[in-house]
């Protein structure tokens, strides 16, 4: 699309060699601030479920997520640490899943989205577990079946319907020839 010179405004991506347009949220601040949050709870053994590495805004939010606990001191196992699930409907099921086979649990976890924290607390809950008494979980992105899941999940806000309305905007510069 970029050599046939269409207009082209990426939302929530970026593409580091190239010098497209986009609007970002601060992936990374949301990361870190979701993170800091269980650690200022209190909790010391956390999970992390993160998401495909083709999403920049996923691994902006990971890297937060990682300079907050690298803050703390704090390292987390490789096996509380799953590889994203490729082709499954529910990855954060199966990605919490893995994480309860073993015999010792985190006592807190970050979903790098909202997708993915349902499915770990479906996990959870299937364990025989209690959120967040067992098991505390919080998450990114801030999507209104947030606020409806029991308990509700503790997410930091991505603020989506601004970030298209910015999109639009810039692509209607672009369009017209402005910078």
């Amino acid at each position: 699309l970029e050599s046939l010179s269409i207009p082209i405004v990426l939302v929530e991506n970026h593409i580091d060699e190239q010098q497209l347009p986009c609007v970002l949220g601060d992936n990374f601040m949301a990361g870190y601030r979701v993170t800091r949050h269980l650690l200022n709870l209190g909790h010391r053994r956390i999970a992390l479920l993160g998401g495909p590495a083709k999403y920049s805004s996923l691994v902006d939010r990971l890297r937060g997520c990682m300079a907050a606990l690298a803050e703390a001191g704090l390292l987390i196992p490789s096996e509380w640490m799953p590889k994203p699930v490729s082709g499954h409907p529910v990855k954060g099921y199966v990605q919490m899943k893995g994480i309860l086979e073993r015999d010792e649990h985190p006592t807190a976890v970050v979903a790098i989205s909202v997708k993915t924290a349902f499915g770990a607390m479906e996990a959870i809950r299937e364990a025989g577990l209690k959120i967040p008494d067992d098991i505390a979980i919080a998450s990114i992105d801030n999507t209104l079946e947030s606020a409806y899941t029991r308990p509700p999940l503790t997410t930091v806000n991505i603020p989506k319907f601004e970030m298209g309305v910015l999109a639009f905007q810039k692509l209607r510069r672009l369009i017209q020839g402005e910078e």
